[in-house]
C-alpha cells in the first residue's frame, strides 16, 4: 500500500448506536441527560459549573429556545457542554479545563458535543485538555424569518485551544488501542449547510500532552454550490502521536476531508479553506481524502521534521496530498482545486522538492498548482517565524483571541 494512503487520515467510522444510528464512533463521548446544569428554557447563563465524572457533563442544553452560555467557567473529565437536538447555543466567553478521565476506554472529554442543533455560535472561548468540539448531524432550522434568506448556522471563531488530548486514562499507545481520535473541530454528517464560517482560531499542541488526530475534520459533511463551508485564517500549530518521537504511526493532519459517503449529496463537498496555517504538523498537514468540490488555496503549511525541544519528528509524511482514499467512484471524487499554497514539509529522506523534504504527496496531488517551495533548510525558527507572523495578522485584524471583556464582567486572566 502507497505511504500516502498508509498515512493517510481515514479517523472515523460510522457505527448503528440504539436509537441514534449512525453516530460517528470516534465521537465517543454523547449526550446522556447528566449534567451539573440542565438548561431546559432559554436565556443567557454563566457562573462556574464543575464535574467529576467522565459521564457527566457541565452543562447540557435540552431545549430549543435560544441559549447563550457567556463567561461560563467550566472544569471536569466529561463532556464541558452537552447540546441536544434542536439547540440553538450560543457560547461565547466561556474558559473550560478538561481534567484526567475516571473511566477505562474514555478520553477527556469536548469542549462541546452538539447532536443535531439547529444553530450555533462559538467564539471567544478558551479551553484545554479536551478532546475538543464535534457537531454532529445538523436539524434545518423549522421556520426562516425570510423565505429563500440563508437560515440558521453554524459559526466557530476567535477561539484559543491548547492540547486537543484524545488519550485514555488506561492507554497511551500511538497504534489502534488506547485514545479516542479526537480534533480541534469535526463535523460528522453536516450537510448542505450554507454560511458556515471557521475563522481565527488559535489551536496550539505540544508533544506529550495532547494527542490529536485531524486538528479539523469534516466527514460527510458539506457547505453548499453558493455558499462553500469557509474555513480561513486559522492558526494551528502542533500534531504528534504518543510518543512524539515514534515513526509510521500518526494518520492525523491539520485539516482533511474525509468520509465514506456512496452519492455526491451526501459525500463532503463544497469546502473553501484558505489563508491558514498548518505548522509542525505529523502526517499531513492538508489532506483531500474525500468528496468533491473542494478548494484549497493560499495557505501556509510549515514543518521542520523536528520536535521543540530539537530531537527528530519522524511522523511526517507530506505537506499536502489529494487521494481518493475511499475509492469513491468518479461521479463522487472530482473537483478539486488546490492552488498558491506556501509549502515547507520536512520529511526525513523525502526528496520533493528538494532533500529530506516532501511538500506535496507523491503521485497523489495531481490538482496542486502553483504551490511556492520554502527555501530549504526549514528549521524550528522558520516554525516560530509563522508564529509571528500570525500575531501580526491578528494585530492587523484587530482581531481579539479569547475570552473578551464586557462592561461589568472584566475578562480573567
Amino acid at each position: 500500500m502507497p505511504a500516502f494512503f498508509r498515512f493517510l487520515a481515514g479517523s472515523c467510522w460510522l457505527l448503528s448506536l440504539g436509537s441514534s444510528p449512525g453516530l460517528l464512533a470516534c465521537a465517543s463521548h454523547h449526550a446522556t441527560g447528566e449534567a451539573k446544569l440542565v438548561i431546559t428554557h432559554g436565556g443567557t447563563y454563566s457562573g462556574t459549573y464543575a464535574s467529576t465524572e467522565s459521564g457527566v457533563a457541565c452543562i447540557r442544553v435540552a431545549t430549543r429556545e435560544p441559549v447563550v452560555l457567556d463567561g461560563c467557567q467550566l472544569r471536569g473529565p466529561g463532556n464541558l457542554i452537552e447540546a441536544g437536538e434542536g439547540a440553538d447555543l450560543t457560547v461565547r466567553n466561556c474558559r473550560g479545563q478538561g481534567l484526567p478521565p475516571t473511566r477505562d476506554k474514555q478520553a477527556p472529554g469536548r469542549f462541546l458535543d452538539a447532536y443535531k442543533a439547529q444553530r450555533l455560535t462559538i467564539e471567544h472561548n478558551q479551553f484545554a485538555q479536551t478532546s475538543g468540539i464535534v457537531v454532529n448531524r445538523w436539524t434545518p432550522a423549522e421556520s426562516p424569518a425570510t423565505p429563500g434568506a440563508p437560515g440558521p448556522t453554524l459559526t466557530v471563531r476567535y477561539n484559543v485551544a491548547t492540547n486537543i488530548d484524545g488519550r485514555w486514562r488506561n492507554g497511551t499507545s500511538s497504534g489502534g488501542e488506547g485514545f479516542t481520535r479526537a480534533s480541534f473541530l469535526q463535523l460528522n454528517t453536516v450537510q448542505h449547510l450554507a454560511g458556515v464560517d471557521i475563522a481565527f482560531n488559535q489551536v496550539l499542541n505540544l508533544p506529550g500532552e495532547s494527542r490529536v488526530e485531524d486538528n479539523i475534520n469534516f466527514y460527510n459533511s458539506s457547505g453548499t454550490a453558493a455558499s462553500p463551508l469557509h474555513v480561513h485564517d486559522n492558526f494551528v500549530r502542533g500534531g504528534y502521536p504518543i510518543p512524539a518521537t515514534a515513526k509510521d504511526s500518526f494518520t492525523g493532519s491539520g485539516l482533511t476531508t474525509d468520509g465514506d459517503a456512496t452519492t455526491s449529496e451526501t459525500t463532503t463537498a463544497y469546502l473553501e479553506a484558505d489563508h491558514n496555517q498548518f505548522v509542525g504538523i505529523g502526517n499531513a498537514a492538508m489532506n483531500i481524502a474525500a468528496g468533491h468540490d473542494i478548494y484549497y488555496h493560499d495557505n501556509r503549511l510549515v514543518s521542520s521534521g523536528l520536535l521543540p525541544n530539537g530531537q527528530p519528528f519522524f511522523a511526517g509524511f507530506a505537506g499536502l496530498g489529494v487521494a481518493n482514499y475511499y475509492k469513491q467512484k468518479p461521479a463522487l471524487f472530482f473537483n478539486h482545486r488546490v492552488a498558491n499554497n506556501i509549502i515547507g514539509y520536512v520529511r526525513w529522506g523525502g526528496h520533493e522538492p528538494y532533500d529530506n523534504r516532501q511538500d506535496l504527496a507523491p503521485d497523489a496531488c495531481a490538482p496542486c498548482a502553483a504551490t511556492i517551495h520554502l527555501p530549504s533548510p526549514i528549521t524550528l525558527a522558520t516554525e516560530n517565524q509563522e508564529w509571528l507572523g500570525w500575531l501580526a495578522k491578528v494585530r492587523q485584524h484587530r482581531v481579539v483571541l479569547g475570552p473578551v471583556a464586557r462592561p461589568g464582567h472584566p475578562a480573567r486572566p
